[in-house]
């Protein structure tokens, strides 16, 4: 059988056309490996940021609860002793203030527990300490001495809740109205009268 009668360079091209197509083959295998396996890290990374974005705002909430249970506890008591100090049908007793005390040292222990600023650890040790001597103020002198010590008790215990609520806020990156460090204005005259016709020093609904 006699072959076909093909031209001299047929063969080759044919070789080459084979390789070129494997060759092209391979190549689109690879990058299309490559992609892939780009694609499947850049899912791994959306997906980790994704998780620390979502454990950081868990603990923000975390948080601002806690430091939200605790100001409001401490507010309660600061207020319960500014009407001990003042003829008022809700005058609490010193055995329901130390009540109160207790409970805002409860809401601390899970504020010192999520805290993540050491600005707000000092706020809110200062914050307790200064609620327990205002207690141990309100226990020595009585609500019917002579001397009022609520002026002393106002001054220790205010500048305490407002350090903390900075503080906090600033941890917790709060933005809005600028909450200002506290003043005290026991010893101004004109004022004595304004601060002692109420009992609270910050607006009653504003948690942090």
């Amino acid at each position: 059988m006699l072959g076909l009668p093909y031209a001299p360079g047929v063969n080759t091209d044919v070789w080459v056309g084979a390789f070129t197509t494997l060759a092209g083959a391979a190549l689109g295998g690879t990058i299309t490996f490559a992609l892939s396996r780009q694609q499947m890290k850049e899912a791994r990374l959306q997906r980790a940021e994704e998780a620390a974005l979502e454990r950081y705002r868990r603990s923000v909430d975390r948080r601002f609860q806690a430091y939200s249970d605790f100001l409001t506890r401490a507010r309660s008591f600061r207020n319960a002793a500014a009407s001990y100090y003042r003829r008022s049908d809700q005058k609490l007793t010193i055995t329901e203030m130390d009540v109160l005390l207790r409970s805002a040292n409860d809401a601390s222990a899970l504020v010192f527990l999520v805290v993540e600023s050491d600005e707000t650890y000092d706020a809110c040790q200062a914050l307790v300490s200064s609620l327990g001597r205002a207690l141990a103020v309100a226990s020595s002198t009585g609500s019917s001495s002579s001397d009022d010590p609520w002026s002393q008790i106002r001054a220790d215990v205010g500048p305490a809740l407002r350090n903390f609520q900075i503080a906090a806020r600033k941890e917790l990156g709060v933005v809005g109205a600028v909450i200002r460090p506290w003043i005290d204005t026991s010893g101004d005259s004109s004022s004595t009268s304004a601060a002692a016709a109420s009992s609270v020093d910050d607006p009653p609904d504003q948690v942090l």
